[in-house]
C-alpha cells in the first residue's frame, strides 16, 4: 500500500510538471514574461491557465492576434514607406473588417465620428450641414432614396433612384451607409463631387457627375398639411421622415393644430423612412388603433421577449388611412405600415419596402466608438416576419422621377388621393 501511494504521488507530480510547462509555453507564445518588474503577471497567468484547461476557448483569438502581431512586425522592419504605418488607423480598419466578417449589414463597428453622426440621426436631430438626400446601400452602390425639396441635392439635379458610384475620389463599393454619409456630409459652403449612374425609362444607363454645394437646413421629422380633394373633402397628409426621440411630440403638435378642421381621410407618407426607435413607432400607431391592439412583438436570444401594444390615444382612430411606402421604408417605418394594414385595414401604396425586421443594440466604448449588433427579430400582429422580404403594397405604383423633376408631380401621392375618392 505504501508503495502504491508513492507511485500515485510521483504520477501526480509528473502531470503537475507538464501543466506548469504548458502554462509557461503559452506565455512564451504570447511574448509575455511570467515575471514583470519583479512581480508575477497575474492577468496573463490566468489567461494562460485558461488556455491550458480549455484550449479551444481562445485558440481562434490567440491565433489571430499572433498573426496580426507577426504581420505588423514584418511591416515595421521591412516596409519601405514607414510613414504609412499608422497603427491606430490600421487597428480601426482591422476591427471593422473583423465585425464585417459576420456578414450581417446591421452589425457594424463605428468609430467615434460615425457613432456621433448615428446618434444625431437616431435622436431625430435634423439640423445638419450636407446635401440633404436620403440614401441606402444596395449591392456595390449607394442609392438615393429621397431628395428633399429645395435641398442642395435637388438644386444640383440629383434624383431618387440615382446610383452613387463615387464621392469625390472615393469609390462607394467598400463603404457602408455610415461611411458614405460621412463622405457626403461636411460644413456649409463646401462642395462635393458625386459621380452617379441614372437608369432611363428604356433601361439605358447614363453616368453623370454632379457638383453639389453643401448647405445647412433645419427640417423637422414630421411635416403635415391639409389637402382638399373631391370638392370639400379634407385629407390630412402626414410625412414622417425619421422616427426619432422628438417625432411623437411633433406629431402631437401637428394633431392639435387640426382640432378645428374637419378631416375625412389620412395619407401617411413613410417613403424613405429608414426607421428609428420602436417605442416611438408604437406611440405613433397608438393614434390610429384602439387600446391594447398588438403592434409588434420581439424575440431575443438572451433577453425576455417583448410585446408592444397601442395606448389607444384615439385621435385618428376610424379614419380611412393610406400609407405611402417605397424601398427606403424600413424597420420602425415598416412596423407602423404593417400594424395599420393588419389592424386598421389601411391600404399600402407604392413599391416593396426594404424588409428590415432585425433588432440592434449599441455598446459604446470609452473613446466614443461603438459596436452596433443584432440581438433579435420583430414579428407582426399576425405573427409573420418580413425580414429580408418587405411589405408588398396593396397597390403597386413606381415613383415617376421624370414627372417629379419636371413639375414636382408626385404620382404616388396622386394615386393615394384617387383611391380615397
Amino acid at each position: 500500500m505504501k508503495k502504491l501511494k508513492v507511485l500515485l504521488i510521483f504520477a501526480l507530480w509528473i502531470l503537475l510538471g507538464r501543466f506548469v510547462r504548458q502554462i509557461k509555453y503559452e506565455y512564451t507564445a504570447l511574448h509575455q514574461p511570467l515575471i514583470q518588474e519583479g512581480k508575477i503577471n497575474i492577468d496573463g497567468l490566468i489567461r494562460s491557465i485558461g488556455q491550458v484547461v480549455n484550449p479551444g476557448a481562445s485558440a481562434l483569438g490567440d491565433t489571430a492576434y499572433q498573426r496580426l502581431d507577426a504581420i505588423y512586425s514584418v511591416l515595421q522592419s521591412a516596409y519601405y514607406d514607414q510613414s504609412k504605418l499608422q497603427s491606430g488607423l490600421m487597428i480601426e480598419d482591422a476591427v471593422k473588417g473583423f465585425v464585417d466578417g459576420i456578414d450581417d449589414p446591421y452589425t457594424v463597428y463605428m468609430d467615434s465620428t460615425e457613432n456621433s453622426w448615428f446618434n444625431e440621426e437616431i435622436k431625430g436631430q435634423t439640423d445638419f450641414e450636407g446635401i440633404w438626400a436620403v440614401v441606402s446601400k444596395i449591392d456595390y452602390y449607394v442609392q438615393i432614396e429621397e431628395v428633399l425639396k429645395w435641398s442642395p441635392a435637388a438644386i444640383a439635379g440629383l434624383m431618387p433612384l440615382d446610383r452613387i458610384i463615387s464621392i469625390d475620389s472615393w469609390s462607394v463599393k467598400d463603404l457602408d451607409v455610415n461611411g458614405a454619409v460621412a463622405k457626403i456630409r461636411w460644413p456649409k459652403g463646401t462642395q462635393v463631387t458625386i459621380t452617379l449612374e441614372r437608369i432611363g425609362k428604356d433601361g439605358s444607363k447614363t453616368v453623370l457627375q454632379k457638383v453639389v454645394t453643401r448647405d445647412k437646413l433645419s427640417i423637422p421629422s414630421v411635416t403635415s398639411e391639409v389637402l382638399t380633394w373631391a370638392g370639400s373633402k379634407n385629407i390630412w397628409y402626414i410625412n414622417i421622415s425619421i422616427i426619432g426621440e422628438e417625432t411623437e411630440n411633433l406629431l402631437k403638435t401637428n394633431i392639435l393644430s387640426l382640432k378645428k378642421q374637419s378631416i375625412q381621410w389620412v395619407i401617411l407618407d413613410l417613403r424613405g423612412n429608414g426607421g428609428g426607435l420602436i417605442s416611438i413607432a408604437s406611440e405613433i400607431v397608438s393614434h390610429f388603433l384602439p387600446k391594447w391592439s398588438l403592434i409588434v412583438s420581439t424575440r431575443y436570444r438572451t433577453l425576455p421577449d417583448e410585446k408592444f401594444y397601442s395606448e389607444g390615444y384615439g385621435d385618428l382612430q376610424w379614419l380611412p388611412v393610406i400609407v405611402l411606402v417605397d424601398g427606403g421604408t424600413a424597420s420602425a417605418g415598416e412596423i407602423i405600415a404593417l400594424a395599420l394594414q393588419e389592424w386598421a385595414w389601411a391600404k399600402i401604396v407604392g413599391t416593396q419596402t426594404f424588409g428590415k425586421w432585425s433588432i440592434q443594440t449599441i455598446d459604446e466604448f470609452t473613446d466614443g466608438a461603438s459596436l452596433k449588433y443584432t440581438i433579435g427579430r420583430r414579428y407582426a400582429p399576425s405573427g409573420k416576419t418580413i425580414d429580408k422580404v418587405g411589405i408588398a403594397p396593396d397597390v403597386v405604383v413606381t415613383f415617376d422621377t421624370w414627372a417629379y423633376a419636371k413639375d414636382n408631380t408626385d404620382n404616388q401621392l396622386e394615386k393615394a388621393k384617387s383611391l380615397l375618392n
